[in-house]
């Protein structure tokens, strides 16, 4: 048994329905993740302009290393260095498609969590045969000289053995030989993070005293394997991490960062178990990007390796697009009550971290999922209107540290594990409407704190193991199954950004004379001004399915006779509200006061499971348009698989400059006058942080939370708040050369005219375009030397456009090489950048080889490279003739005994080779 260190446990308060301590934020600030599960990383990379569009701004993709099923959905992982090769591939791809979808989700301005999984390996191995060909890549399993059938109570290296009664198991407290720390997980082994087993356990060069043990396929040394040890000598990141309260002691790292200009320049060092976990974490934010962690089963590792490791290595680790450090934000599965997982598990600023008793916390960025609290919400769902509010609001996590605000906890409904619909063991069905929850999922959107939705895109085959449950699959706005839009999900995701924003404010209680919970929640987000609160949006949501509506009367922080507009479109539809009960306009009456009507999820016209509204002052309405365009990349067809299908058409700009232009309308014709109408719009391309205004700046920096990297429309800027027009005017020329070939994602924002100690509410318009100002750039990779007259050639893309690619041999000199390109020449594709082709036919000398490159825009390249093939041995200086010159050349070689006169390859310059070279010679082509 390992010793562990001693916690503290400390006692958690009741929480706090109105009246949140901190405030909390939106839109940039707050992006809503989508847990995109299911697919392959190259169809999330074409239906990135989808997840954009939708609104969303982060995801929580699966785990991308090598599992032991080649079809697994990973969490059995096996080698976490592997992130898939063209001839080994993952679930989801290969490393080159993990990158490519990194740096599209990047450029659409998304933040990417990968799950991680740093508690166990794949199943429990113990044969001699699997100990003999290695083990498991990475870690030593203390193998007997020769290898023998392990046995529970054997040594196990890095690894927790058993003991005479068989192997600890952590997921069922009363069953047989449970140890939450020491048991595998679902037979999963677990790893020992407190062992100190001394080895370099990617081993570069053979011979090395330190390498693993190598097996006789895994642990064997390769020099690729560089490429995962940090370059010793980069300048390091110095890291002081003060300890916690439960971990108290302050530790100091020093970090070397991967060289990602040179991998192979990374340097082997020794490592045990818990150091090769902090390098495998630290290479994916270094050498991928990603931007923070989702930690499966963090309560099945001790507190230490977190709060001591984890926490060090991943201190001030993420740069942001302005090229600033902050520490990433992770969040961990942790199955428990939540005054444990907060006592054990959460690292990050919240309620008390200014306590003694809390020491340490505000280093870190480290939060959970809300376990408790999205059992309690899919409960209300399936009980069908006869729940109650308040379970939810009493059992989310957020309440462990006083305040149900937002500070602690990644709120949601569904996930992988508990969905909408299926068992996990088969593939799952599709859910019905009613079992995705819409009105939950509207509560997780539009309350305070991180939200997830979880979407299941079917798009991985496999025959067995564990299956993910299915999510929500409207989540992109759209019925994978009959192509249909269905915007309710992304309405409200767009919502979340433009309004949800301020304090949570549950208001029921203010209702005199129904301020229960059952049936309805009513909240608020709001403001603290200074000298009393300022309303931002006021939400309903309602669990009944009875056909009719819930009305109450709530105090508001809204002043009097402010307007309030109903922005899900819930309050106009024909389906909710057949007869007109459900206001579209709200006026804030006497006392601050108003009477919402919340529509049940069912109505006189049918079961629309849509029992929720959100009002809010009125926000600029208006189009945005991009000019000009020279054609449309068409949305895919039902045809194309709804897990690949993007839904969006996008405009293409091929000229030298093109125009983002915003046309805005008062967002409420009724207010009879312009004063809270637009009074600025900004814009951003991709991350932003670019000068595409070229005023020379960065108009927007990162202190402001909600919109950094934003830009000024300088072109023409005429805001509509305070005048007598009827619209309002921006718009900016850039320059199309400062962007590269392919998508860019535009977002325009467009304010509500408000005081200075107001929060910002707006409207935000998003388009994606393809810039397509050339055919695909490419690359041809001959083999080092062609002594044959077949060989195979491959092409490399050097942008992300190239869709097909044609290698071409000696196409005749008048020739159209686009009309020569058919399906006779056309090359495979090996990975996401790379093609090749077998080209035959090739003649001593130079050899023309063509590369045709199309696009999906239907623009196309065509690139000639000349390439020597060696059929001839006696043409020795390569002119492609044999002549007195090649005489001449090899005499000096063999004069100066230079191995370009070995003409037998033997080894050796002599006369052997003098008689050689003369039959070569004599013979000629």
């Amino acid at each position: 048994m390992r010793a562990h260190r001693p916690l503290v446990v400390t006692a958690t308060t009741l929480a706090a329905l109105a009246g949140a301590a901190a405030p909390s934020l939106a839109g940039n600030d707050n992006p809503v993740i989508l847990q995109w599960f299911e697919a392959k990383w190259t169809d999330i990379e074409r239906r990135t302009p989808d997840f954009f569009l939708a609104g969303y701004g982060a995801v929580w993709l699966p785990p991308p290393s090598k599992a032991a099923a080649s079809n697994s959905a990973g969490y059995d992982v096996f080698d976490r260095f592997d992130l898939g090769k063209p001839s080994s591939q993952t679930a989801y791809g290969t490393e080159a498609y993990f990158r490519a979808v990194v740096s599209e989700l990047h450029q659409a301005n998304g933040l990417i969590y990968i799950d991680a999984i740093l508690n166990h390996c794949s199943t429990r191995q113990t044969s001699a045969s699997f100990q003999s060909q290695g083990g498991y890549p990475g870690f030593w399993m203390a193998p007997a000289t020769p290898p023998v059938n392990k046995q529970p109570t054997d040594n196990w290296g890095d690894f927790h053995a058993g003991t005479s009664g068989g192997y600890y198991q952590s997921e069922n407290p009363s069953g047989a030989r449970y140890d939450l720390y020491n048991g595998d997980l679902v037979a999963l082994i677990d790893i020992a993070q407190e062992s100190n087993h001394q080895f370099i356990r990617q081993p570069v060069a053979s011979g090395n005293p330190f390498n693993i043990p190598a097996g006789s396929i895994y642990n064997k040394p390769d020099a690729g394997n560089a490429r995962f040890y940090p370059d010793q000598s980069l300048s390091p990141l110095a890291v002081n991490n003060p300890g916690t309260f439960r971990n108290p002691g302050a530790n100091n790292f020093s970090f070397h960062p991967f060289n990602t200009t040179t991998p192979l320049a990374g340097d082997a060092v020794t490592d045990n178990t818990t150091g090769l976990l902090m390098r495998w974490t630290q290479w994916l934010m270094d050498e991928h990007h990603v931007d923070g962690f989702r930690f499966d089963a963090i309560k099945h590792v001790p507190s230490w390796f977190w709060d001591t490791y984890i926490d060090s290595t991943l201190s001030m680790r993420r740069v942001k697009p302005s090229g600033a450090r902050v520490t990433p934000y992770t969040f961990g599965e942790s199955v428990e009550s939540n005054s444990f997982t907060y006592t054990n598990f959460i690292r990050k600023p919240n309620n008390n971290s200014n306590q003694s008793w809390r020491a340490g916390d505000s280093f870190g960025n480290r939060d959970a999922l809300d376990i408790n609290g999205s059992g309690s919400l899919r409960d209300l769902v399936g009980q069908n209107g006869f729940g109650s509010w308040l379970t939810p609001l009493n059992n989310h996590i957020d309440n462990a540290d006083g305040f149900n605000d937002g500070t602690l906890g990644v709120n949601h409904t569904y996930s992988h594990d508990n969905g909408t619909a299926g068992n996990g063991s088969s593939a799952p069905p599709d859910p019905t409407l009613r079992q995705q929850g819409l009105f939950a999922n509207a509560y997780v959107l539009m309350r305070t704190g991180t939200a997830n939705l979880y979407h299941n895109a079917r798009g991985i085959s496999r025959s067995g193991g564990f299956w993910p449950r299915q999510g929500i699959n409207i989540a992109l706005g759209v019925d994978p199954a009959s192509n249909a839009s269905l915007p309710y999900i992304t309405t409200l995701v767009q919502l979340h950004n433009w309004v949800g924003r301020g304090e949570f404010n549950v208001i029921n209680s203010t209702d005199t004379v129904n301020p229960s919970l059952d049936d309805v929640i009513v909240f608020e987000r709001r403001t603290n001004t200074g000298s009393g609160y300022s309303g931002n949006c006021l939400v309903g949501c309602n669990d009944r399915y009875d056909a009719g509506y819930q009305e109450r009367n709530v105090a508001t922080s809204f002043p009097v006779g402010t307007r309030l507009i109903e922005y899900t479109g819930n309050a106009a539809d024909a389906t909710v509200d057949p007869s007109g009960q459900i206001n579209e306009v709200l006026t804030v009456g006497a006392g601050q006061r108003v009477t919402i009507r919340v529509p049940n999820n069912k109505s006189t016209a049918a079961e629309h499971n849509r029992g929720y509204v959100v009002y809010a002052p009125a926000i600029p309405s208006g189009t945005l348009a991009i000019t000009p365009t020279s054609s449309t990349l068409p949305a895919d067809s039902a045809a194309t698989s709804s897990f690949r299908r993007r839904n969006a058409a996008i405009p293409v700009v091929s000229d030298n400059t093109f125009s983002i232009q915003l046309t805005t309308t008062n967002g409420d014709p009724g207010a009879g006058n312009n004063n809270n109408a637009d009074d600025n719009a900004l814009f951003r391309i991709d991350q932003g942080f670019r000068d595409y205004n070229a005023n020379g700046i960065t108009d927007i920096g990162d202190d402001n939370a909600v919109i950094p990297g934003y830009e000024q429309f300088l072109t023409l800027n005429q805001p509509l708040a305070g005048t007598n027009n009827t619209s309002g005017q921006y718009a900016q020329t850039v320059n199309t050369a400062a962007l590269s070939e392919g998508y860019h994602y535009i977002s325009v924002i467009a304010f509500r005219k408000r005081n200075a100690n107001e929060a910002a509410l707006y409207r935000e318009f998003r388009s994606v375009i393809y810039v397509d100002r050339t055919g695909p750039a490419m690359t041809l990779v001959p083999p080092a030397s062609i002594t044959t007259s077949a060989a195979l050639f491959y092409a490399s893309a050097n942008d992300r456009t190239a869709t097909k690619v044609h290698l071409i041999a000696n196409l005749p000199t008048n020739a159209d090489p686009v009309a020569a390109a058919t399906s006779i020449n056309i090359a495979n594709r090996e990975d996401r950048f790379s093609w090749y082709r077998t080209l035959s036919g090739l003649f001593h000398g130079l050899n023309r080889i063509t590369i045709v490159a199309f696009e999906e825009s239907g623009n196309v390249s065509a690139t000639d490279n000349f390439v020597f093939v060696d059929l001839c041995p006696a043409d020795v200086n390569n002119d492609g003739f044999i002549n007195g010159d090649d005489y001449d050349a090899f005499a000096s070689a063999f004069d100066n005994a230079d191995q370009a006169a070995d003409f037998n390859n033997d080894g050796f310059v002599n006369g052997d080779d003098y008689d050689a070279f003369a039959s070569s010679f004599e013979s000629g082509c």
